[in-house]
């Protein structure tokens, strides 16, 4: 059996993370809508109110605007590293502009109608996020150019990644904190009668005197705002990466996962790719070699399913393939049905009719080989050769080949009487079955071509009764005639010298069965033109 032609199985980074739920852009809307109708006051409930306003707005604004960065990254993912660097920086400095322009063009305005500290929340922590997670993009792209060249296992890649976030947390939660500190640093000693942050368009920030004051007095500033920045400006980066570590981690699992997917479906002619880090390379690799294993495994099956039975094949798949299959020595039957006159009949008709004869005549003796559990193990020419006691065990072989063969007879006896061969007239074939010891197993290269078969003296045996056997009779060995049923009663015939043994042969009539007449009279039933023992 030649396998199939193997396919690769072409893998795309997994859809990880990408609802496409409406219900954020919607939530971010009606807060936005709602918080313009909320009055300004120092009632801690109108307070609370805008707080919780000005939370869950800054929170959608974010994950929107988090998914649309994930998708910038994922639709350039195949570019060249220098485009994919520059996309992100773009995204950085659009951000930076676009936050800036928004808080002072529509935050600030909005807040002379009415409560706008939604919007400017939305606009700020919008705008933050995306630039710190485009920072933590560039990370990853830096990370795959320079360290993938390096390192090869996975582990280490990771390992170095989260150092690098961590050292990248640390340096800019200090230079934020640092930078804050200093915008409310009195170093001058006097007292400002107001404070602002204005980012050259405009009041951005007011704070009081007092209030100025109380922060620059404040011991806890440092760390406090060490704190804020870190979770503010360093979390979208460290999340934007890991994000994109654990797809790209997925990434390489996604063959995998396909791969088992195709095995439930019993496709099993095809490969994954071993690419990637050399541990899922070394993984992929011995996948492949598994549904190889598998194919192999299948294909003998297959190969077994057309020459046996669906019994057989459960009792294989029970004992989880172990149907002695290797070579082994063991004590077996075995018979040849050889059509007689086989040489003029393919005289007398045309290649196709003789085709056509040959089928029916093998479609009905496979019929009856499977209804007695043997294996068919090959078709050779004009003759069938069929083995029971291998592959699978059958304590009592000889009886059940004996019974087998002689229903064969009766199968053709019956197809002649319907005329069922109208191109070659009446078919005649003739059985020799022998017993004894055998070499069963498989035949040929794993890798293209596997044949059960048998091998040895009795075997041959087989052959050699089977030309001595008249057609439409059966005959058996010595050893068979002892191991079957009585009710077969084997009649021995004539000893004869057949090609190949130093010592004669003595075949045994089963079929055409003895005719008895009283319980002392026994005599075969004659086959004309044949005399007992003559081939």
């Amino acid at each position: 059996m030649v396998p199939a032609p193997l396919q690769t199985l072409v893998m795309k980074a997994p859809d990880f993370g990408r609802p496409r739920s409406r219900a954020l852009p919607i939530t971010l809307g009606v807060v936005l809508l709602v918080s313009l109708a909320v009055p300004q006051g120092d009632h801690s409930a109108w307070i609370a109110l805008e707080i919780a306003l000005s939370s869950i707005a800054a929170a959608a604004t974010c994950s929107l605007l988090h998914r649309l960065e994930y998708r910038t990254h994922d639709r350039y993912i195949a570019y060249r590293t220098s485009a994919r660097l520059m996309v992100q920086a773009v995204v950085f400095i659009a951000s930076l502009g676009l936050g800036i322009a928004g808080m002072h063009l529509i935050g600030l305005p909005i807040q002379t109608r009415g409560y706008g500290a939604a919007f400017l929340a939305s606009i700020f922590c919008g705008a933050l996020w995306t630039m710190s997670a485009s920072m933590g993009t560039i990370l990853v792209i830096l990370l795959e150019r320079v360290v993938g060249s390096i390192m090869v296992e996975l582990k280490a890649r990771i390992n170095l990644a989260m150092l690098v976030l961590v050292a990248l947390t640390a340096v800019l939660s200090y230079w934020a904190a640092q930078l804050g500190y200093a915008m409310v640093d009195d170093s001058s000693g006097g007292m400002l009668s107001n404070w602002t942050l204005t980012f050259g368009f405009g009041k951005a920030i007011a704070m009081s005197p007092e209030t100025y004051q109380a922060l620059s007095e404040s011991t806890n500033l440092l760390a406090l705002s060490y704190l804020c920045f870190m979770v503010l400006l360093v979390a979208p980066a460290v999340m934007s990466a890991s994000a994109k570590i654990s797809n790209s981690l997925m990434a390489n699992l996604e063959p995998l996962r396909l791969g088992f997917e195709a095995v439930s479906r019993g496709e099993l002619d095809f490969r994954i790719p071993e690419r990637g880090t050399t541990d899922f390379a070394k993984l992929n690799r011995t996948f492949n070699q598994m549904v190889q294993s598998l194919n192999l495994a299948k294909r003998m099956e297959n190969a077994f399913g057309a020459y046996v039975s669906e019994a057989i094949l459960d009792q294989i798949r029970n004992q989880h393939g172990e149907a002695n299959l290797e070579p082994t020595l063991r004590m077996a039957t075995v018979f040849f049905a050889d059509i007689r006159g086989f040489t003029s009949l393919s005289e007398r008709i045309n290649p196709k009719q003789l085709l056509a004869v040959l089928n029916r005549f093998y479609e009905e003796v496979a019929s009856v080989v499977e209804a007695h559990s043997g294996f068919l193990v090959q078709y050779i020419g004009d003759a069938v050769v069929v083995v029971f006691n291998g592959p699978m065990d059958q304590p009592n072989h000889a009886d059940m080949a004996a019974a087998c063969a002689v229903d064969i007879q009766r199968a053709v006896e019956k197809l002649n009487s319907e005329k069922l061969f109208p191109e070659a007239g009446d078919l005649h074939i003739g059985i020799g079955i022998a017993t004894g010891p055998m070499v069963a197993g498989n035949l040929g290269d794993s890798g293209h071509l596997l044949q059960y078969t048998v091998l040895g003296d009795t075997v041959n045996q087989a052959s050699r009764i089977t030309g001595l056997t008249p057609p439409g009779a059966v005959y058996v060995n010595q050893r068979n005639s002892e191991m079957i049923d009585p009710r077969h009663d084997p009649q021995p015939l004539d000893a004869v010298k057949v090609k190949g043994r130093a010592r004669k042969l003595v075949p045994y009539q089963i079929w055409p069965r003895a005719e008895f007449t009283d319980v002392t009279e026994v005599r075969l039933r004659p086959i004309p033109g044949y005399s007992s023992g003559d081939a």
